[in-house]
């Protein structure tokens, strides 16, 4: 075998990955209990899926312009998306959207300033 068919068939195999990883977390979307599960889910999946689509294109389409501006994307797109789904969550929180009931604790309700306002 050609390392060129090796290479064609792991990016096969690392887009089909990435898109099973997205359509989990469109899963998640509609199955779990609050803002913030959902909001973790789609933010790991979504970097995670995407990163992996990036590297099978990759593969398929190697050369070093491309390796340059898939290197680039996929350090962008890890960043965005933990920093978005971070952004997500704490507008939720600072809106007062309860956590589902499996939820027992609030570490972040000592912090809160309207707690202490008066």
């Amino acid at each position: 075998m050609e390392l060129h068919t090796i290479a064609h068939g792991a990016g096969v195999v690392f887009i089909f990955l990435g898109i099973a990883t997205i359509i989990v977390a469109g899963i998640g979307l509609f199955k779990l209990p609050d803002l913030y599960l959902r909001a973790s889910a789609v933010g790991t999946s979504a970097g995670l899926g995407v990163a992996a689509i990036v590297v099978g294109a990759l593969l398929m389409d190697f050369s070093w312009l491309n390796l340059i501006k898939a290197s680039v994307a996929i350090i962008a797109q890890l960043l965005t998306s933990a920093v978005g789904s971070m952004a997500i969550a704490r507008s939720g929180y600072l809106n007062n959207s309860m956590p589902a009931e499996i939820t027992h604790t609030d570490d972040l309700l000592k912090t809160r300033r309207d707690n202490f306002e008066s």
